[in-house]
């Protein structure tokens, strides 16, 4: 018997995460194998393909440090911090259209094309001249941020076509490549920007460090599910897009999320200029961005595996308000030690809030093949 949707508002803070059916929409209609070679082969390549691109864009500061101090030193931070920036605005904004045509059917092209041009601007960006912002503007925020908006969505939803009960726990195992990711690149790319290497071959050797990882992962991961749509009408499409807008309890999530998500990467892009300029040991300070993307691996992982006992609401909410207190006391951090453990508080709060996002949406959404644009229009706003 088919499960009415309204019933949602009822249940959505307090049940655990079940999944609402709906006949021939529902999740159940697929036989959703929960395990298996592929299903695994595709968790660690979608696992490798946010490593890349989440985990490689939110290690910005490491840049902003860098290009602040070094190669764009006659620009502001603030002018700076525009490349970070529309980095993110690109792995957000993008989705909606990856989504979108991975539920089309689409998600090899998508991925090769997306992984290619991460790969293409890493090197752009190692060609870049001194103070030419425009130039590093163009490479790494706009080309790099389309990259990874391009890959990132698809990466997240390919688990959910190989499982379902677990779907929580490979999602936060998914997103955590982008907590690995920002405990690993930091560490390689300041070793390199500050040492022999230098800045230029230091993001080349980054490039060829991610071409191979993506490589591998585009090898690995499969896609089980039919498209949603095929050929359709401009009007059906409409009448597919807007549904989405008359779902209130989804419209509620990605409202709270929109406000959520405009402080949420702050810490990421100063966390290791403000450490430097409060007088903290440069060689501490380097690892300031790692240590908070360390914390964030397990703040990824642990609450997915609770999640079905308590909610995801009830668990997203309380990591929701611990982020904005850290970032409120962070005003008043000034030392070594403080400064250390605000890294590894935030890092876990948030990574646990990025890692939610992606079962709430699927919490949220009857069809399994509507994840991805769902997932998509949600990282746009």
């Amino acid at each position: 018997m088919a499960v009415k949707w309204e019933e949602v508002n009822t249940r959505i803070f307090f049940g655990p995460l079940e999944r609402l059916t709906a006949d021939s929409e529902s999740l159940d209609a697929h036989d959703v194998p929960d395990g298996g070679l592929r299903a695994w082969m595709t968790v660690v390549g979608a696992f490798l393909v946010v490593f890349c691109s989440s985990g490689y864009v939110n290690c910005y500061g490491v840049y902003e440090d860098y290009y602040v101090r070094e190669i764009l030193s006659d620009h502001s931070s603030s002018r700076i911090s525009w490349i970070g920036s529309v980095q993110i605005l690109g792995l957000g904004s993008l989705g909606i259209y990856s989504g979108f045509a991975m539920d089309q059917g689409h998600f090899r092209p998508v991925m090769l094309a997306g992984s290619a041009l991460l790969v293409f601007c890493l090197f752009m960006t190692s060609l870049t001249q001194e103070q030419q912002f425009w130039q590093v503007f163009l490479a790494q925020g706009i080309g790099l941020g389309i990259a990874v908006g391009i890959v990132y969505v698809p990466a997240l939803e390919i688990v959910s076509h190989h499982f379902k009960k677990r779907r929580s726990l490979v999602m936060g195992i998914v997103g955590s490549g982008s907590s690995i990711g920002r405990l690993v690149h930091p560490i390689l790319l300041n070793q390199f920007f500050h040492g022999p290497i230098g800045f230029r071959w230091g993001v080349r050797i980054s490039a060829f460090f991610n071409l191979g990882l993506l490589i591998l992962a585009n090898a690995l991961m499969t896609t089980r599910l039919p498209p949603r749509l095929g050929d359709v009408s401009f009007a059906q499409q409409v009448v597919y897009w807007r549904h989405f807008f008359t779902d209130k309890a989804y419209l509620a999530a990605i409202a709270g999320n929109f406000i959520l998500f405009l402080g949420v990467y702050f810490p990421t892009f100063y966390l290791q200029l403000n450490a430097i300029e409060h007088g903290v040991n440069e060689n501490l300070a380097f690892y300031t961005i790692a240590l908070l993307n360390g914390a964030g691996a397990f703040g990824r992982i642990m609450p997915t595996i609770i999640v079905d006992r308590i909610g995801v609401f009830n668990s997203i909410i309380p990591c929701a308000i611990a982020c904005g207190v850290l970032i409120f006391a962070w005003v008043a951090i000034i030392n070594p030690a403080s400064i250390k453990v605000f890294a590894v508080l935030y890092g876990f709060f948030s990574g646990a809030v990025i890692s939610l996002l992606g079962p709430m949406i699927a919490y949220l959404t009857r069809n399994v093949s509507e994840i991805g644009a769902r997932l998509g229009v949600c990282m746009v706003l």
